[in-house]
């Protein structure tokens, strides 16, 4: 089960992130409008694809063939259409349709890397009363992811005081909720058995590095600490251990946008096979390679890929 922004995905190829402004591997405040005319005049548009954090990790687990369902916003609009057919076989009963679909500007230079530009719309306007706690409840495993705005943040935080215990909570903070702070994350990781970050965002969390900033979430209840590291692997923290998976050459790289969340998926697809941790982080690794070779979801796994 995930709760998270939903957004139609935009990916465009320039020569250069830098000549634009812009920062490789970051999700950055920008005019969104003014970069979407920019990159229509110095920019290749390449696809476009459903998103979202946490729609991605659901999405992905949805087709190693997993039970998922999500709660969410779409707009009324062609957008809207697009971003609830690529979740096919997730349960979208619990999405509601209002205003305009979220954006999200994917833009990838030479080196294939990338930054994010996201106009949120109707997903900052997602509220507790949006939340279906029967629903929710149902589900063994929650997954959450950032929004833009304070209000899905306030739904979220006030969704995890009536949830009840035996739900499990994994949370993907992203840059946008790693920036604001434990303190205003409280809630969210008092409850949150898996925390799923880059190097880069532990540090914006926790104001320390790797382990020390693993230790900070450890003291307010996290149970694992799950850090990805591109090209280095990734390192599951825990409170009795760390385990370090050392990265696979990288072959091929067509986008990289979302394998990351596709890692997410992998990883707690062996929690729920009841795999242990280092071969839940092999799991992880291996699915989200095989996600780097299409853009946006078009070279996801499916449950074929859980056999290998």
């Amino acid at each position: 089960m995930g709760i998270g922004a939903l957004n139609l995905d935009l990916f465009y190829e320039v020569e250069d992130l830098e000549a634009l402004g812009l920062r490789r591997g970051r999700e950055v405040e920008r005019d969104f409008q003014k970069m979407l005319e920019l990159l229509r005049l110095n920019g290749r548009k390449v696809g476009e694809s459903a998103g979202g954090s946490a729609a991605n990790t659901v999405f992905a687990l949805s087709r190693l063939g997993f039970e998922v369902g999500f709660c969410g916003k779409v707009g009324e609009d062609e957008e809207g259409e697009k971003v609830l057919k690529g979740m096919e076989g997730v349960d979208l009963s619990r999405v509601k349709r209002e205003g305009k679909t979220g954006l999200c500007l994917v833009i990838i230079d030479k080196e294939r890397d990338r930054a994010l530009i996201v106009q949120p719309n109707t997903n900052d306007t997602l509220s507790f009363s949006d939340l279906d706690l029967s629903y929710i409840s149902r589900f063994k495993l929650l997954h959450l992811s950032s929004f833009v705005g304070d209000t899905p943040l306030k739904a979220q935080l006030s969704l995890i005081k009536e949830l009840p215990s035996r739900v499990q909570i994994s949370l993907d903070p992203g840059e946008l909720y790693a920036k604001r702070g434990i303190e205003a994350l409280l809630g969210i990781l008092k409850r949150s058995w898996i925390v799923f970050l880059t190097e880069e965002e532990l540090e914006l969390l926790t104001g320390k590095k790797l382990e020390e900033g693993a230790k900070e979430l450890f003291k307010v209840g996290v149970q694992w600490v799950i850090c990805k590291r591109g090209r280095k692997g990734a390192i599951a923290f825990g409170m009795k251990g760390n385990y370090v998976l050392e990265a696979e050459p990288l072959k091929e790289v067509v986008d990289n946008t979302g394998a990351g969340d596709v890692f997410n998926a992998g990883f707690l697809a062996g929690v729920l096979l009841g795999k242990t941790v280092e071969d839940c982080l092999k799991l992880g690794h291996r699915l989200a390679l095989k996600s780097l070779k299409g853009f946006g979801r078009s070279s996801y796994p499916s449950k074929e890929d859980l056999c290998l």
